[in-house]
């Protein structure tokens, strides 16, 4: 009888996790709309997108990698941009849990200094959501939908000139 209350216990634990799942989809190649979905900082603090990215400001996203040559190029550029931007355009770069972990995350923005808004996908649903396939991964959001897929690499006058559309 133990087990059978055992089994049934995990079997409702179970069901009860998959139904909280934190899974969305984005279509970033058709332009689709960008669900409302929860960002954890480095801090562990939980924020939700739709209070960071549709506030009337377009949004760049970016998911990157610490360990990602062209995240590590790219990212001085993005706080540039950030410091010279930072009222008129949200900024949002989440670090993927990928050959990764929060504190490496944590040790590698503490080293460079960087100050723009940085989250980590701890369960690499963010990078799932918006089917990434590499980093880094930049795209333009604009009233809750994805407005276009940037070029890599990105650097200052190239966010400059798009953000200026």
């Amino acid at each position: 009888m133990k087990k059978i209350i055992l089994m049934m216990s995990l079997l409702l634990l179970f069901i009860a996790s998959c139904g909280t799942s934190n899974e969305f989809s984005v279509d970033v190649e058709g332009k689709g709309k960008v669900p409302n979905f929860e960002l954890k900082d480095l801090n562990g603090k939980t924020a939700e997108s739709a209070k960071i990215m549709k506030n009337g400001k377009k949004t760049l996203f970016i998911v990157a990698a610490e360990w990602c040559p062209h995240c590590k190029e790219e990212m001085p550029e993005v706080q540039k941009f950030y410091d010279a931007n930072k009222d008129k355009v949200n900024i949002v770069v989440v670090f993927s849990n990928s050959q990764s972990s929060l504190g490496k995350v944590q040790t590698y923005v503490k080293n460079n200094q960087y100050t723009f808004p940085i989250y980590y996908d701890e369960s690499g649903a963010i990078a799932r959501g918006f089917n990434v396939t590499g980093f880094p991964f930049n795209v333009k959001i604009n009233n809750g939908k994805v407005e276009e897929t940037l070029e890599l690499p990105v650097d200052f006058d190239s966010l400059t000139a798009e953000f200026a559309k």
